[in-house]
């Protein structure tokens, strides 16, 4: 996988509703200015559409992580001279719930790994009103999160993910956010 996509991480032992085991997969190129796609799906309810609770995709890139910050367009985070945290950029943002609750906070965390460094944001929603019923994600079993991950060649984007809040080794609920970090931390780029 690291030669394909440009970064390699380990997967846990999981398997779908359709029985197979849970791995990634990717598309194009991060060479030449182009971009990897790699994604996980790892849906579970037959019945169930794709969404944000569904599947992971990270969109890798052979640009640095301080470049990809500073640019203006598709990055998930922007970083302004001086400031020692970046901010989510706005096409980014889930913004509201689908019932139109809006995001009342949002954290942006630096985590590391072993040829990384990079931000977590978490956003958390306001508590549904009237007779909507918010779409699980958007609940606080969920926690819905954007990550950018890079060095001084590459960078890795995902723009959000709802993972289950509480630890869990099956994915009949979802893909728990611990797993998703223990996974993210396995992460490595084929350049440094």
């Amino acid at each position: 996988m690291e030669e394909q996509c440009g970064m390699s991480m380990r997967t846990p032992d999981l398997k779908r509703v359709d029985e197979q085991a849970i791995r990634f997969g990717c598309s194009g190129s991060y060479k030449s200015g182009g971009y990897t796609v790699i994604n996980m799906d790892f849906q579970y309810d037959r019945n169930f559409e794709l969404s944000g609770g569904a599947r992971i995709n990270f969109v890798v890139e052979g640009v640095g992580i301080e470049k990809k910050t500073a640019a203006e367009e598709d990055s998930v985070f922007r970083l302004k001279p001086g400031d020692n945290l970046p901010t989510l950029a706005p096409g980014s943002a889930y913004q509201e719930s689908n019932c139109g609750d809006p995001v009342t906070k949002t954290d942006v965390t630096p985590i590391q790994g072993s040829n990384w460094h990079g931000w977590i944001a978490e956003e958390t929603f306001a508590k549904a009103r009237g007779s909507c019923r918010p779409a699980k994600e958007y609940t606080s079993r969920y926690r819905c999160v954007h990550v950018m991950v890079g060095n001084d060649k590459m960078t890795a984007q995902l723009d959000g993910v709802c993972l289950l809040r509480k630890r869990e080794l099956s994915l009949e609920n979802g893909f728990s956010y611990d797993l998703f970090m223990d996974l993210l931390k396995t992460l490595r780029f084929k350049e440094q």
